[in-house]
């Protein structure tokens, strides 16, 4: 870490002041120490330049997912940093309607940046400070992968129980909170760190036009495929990869069932893809909501929204508290 990020960072149990114990140093990265509360006088572990507020007890209700695709991450990591123009055309469309500009001079967030595929992109938008946040051990690295961009931050820490004095200009969290046990809890604990002007993103599996997957699929990944070693795990996802490249080479001319996600992956190679099949068995963990659920959400926090669905099985939900924060001629509730 910087010591500039200091500067946002707070004791998620007391919320107190933390003083910085650096023990080894490389430059401007504090590679190892500790932050100490001056309040409630608990320690947190500074390692391989990341801030550690996990909890040495892990919780046993997400290890199962995070950890696997911290391994599913640290896998494919080449490849995803290779597709740079993949990337960052999947992130604009990821985070639509809300233009990546907005992110310019803001402290912006995201909780769940795996290795730091989306920090790299959102980089380029020059925020203020940008902060990443994982609860596994993925997040070293995307210390690693983003260590030589002076605007970027790596912190490992619990979505419920975030770190930060300050409060957010912009969120973005994409594939995240429906990997969480519950998805409104992670929601609202994203908007108790958003500022009264920010702007927060998220995107989520959606449950219409999914039913099918809810049904045969998620019985399979829960009780099969999640519990799958590694290496039994990788080669299964690799084996499936190629029907479903073929699937998308011949959904170009043919009006085959779920069309336009098919034409969607074309631009993936086939290791890429590899990695999104991998993705969608490792997970004890994946909600599918549905527009009404993302709606309700949306009124009982009292929010001006925009919900687009993505490719007909994903929902963008774009929300503020304020109406002109959100990019203008958009339609809004709340």
């Amino acid at each position: 870490m910087r010591e500039s990020l200091l500067d946002v960072l707070v004791c998620p149990d007391c919320q107190g002041e933390l003083t910085l114990l650096p023990t080894r140093r490389s430059g401007d990265h504090i590679e190892e120490g500790s932050l100490k509360c001056r309040q409630c006088r608990r320690r947190f572990r500074i390692e391989h330049s990341v801030p550690n507020f996990v909890s040495e007890e892990d919780r046993g209700d997400v290890i199962q997912t995070t950890s696997g695709f911290a391994r599913n991450w640290n896998e494919f990591n080449e490849i995803i940093l290779d597709n740079d123009g993949l990337n960052d055309e999947l992130f604009r469309d990821w985070i639509a309607p809300l233009d990546p500009e907005a992110m310019r001079g803001k402290l912006v967030l995201e909780p769940g940046c795996g290795m730091g595929r989306w920090l790299k992109v959102a980089a380029r938008y020059d925020p203020r400070m940008l902060i990443g946040l994982d609860y596994s051990a993925v997040a070293y690295t995307a210390a690693r992968n983003l260590r030589d961009l002076p605007n970027v931050h790596v912190v490992r820490a619990d979505i419920l129980r975030l770190p930060l004095k300050q409060k957010v200009e912009v969120a973005f969290c994409l594939g995240v909170i429906h990997h969480t046990p519950q998805p409104e809890r992670s929601f609202k604990a994203l908007l108790e760190v958003l500022s009264s002007t920010g702007i927060l993103t998220v995107w989520v599996y959606g449950q219409e036009n999914n039913g099918w997957i809810h049904r045969l699929i998620t019985p399979i990944r829960v009780h099969i495929t999640s519990k799958l070693p590694h290496r039994v795990l990788m080669s299964l996802s690799m084996l499936l990869t190629a029907p479903l490249y073929l699937a998308v080479a011949a959904s170009a001319v043919l009006p085959l069932p779920y069309r336009r996600y098919l034409r969607h992956l074309r631009r993936y190679p086939f290791r890429y893809m590899s990695h999104i099949v991998y993705d969608h068995l490792v997970p004890e963990i994946a909600h599918y909501l549905s527009r009404g659920e993302l709606e309700r959400w949306v009124a009982d926090a009292s929010l001006h929204a925009h919900l687009s669905e993505r490719n007909g099985n994903s929902w963008r939900l774009l929300v503020s508290r304020v109406a002109g924060t959100l990019p203008s001629a958009l339609p809004r509730t709340g």
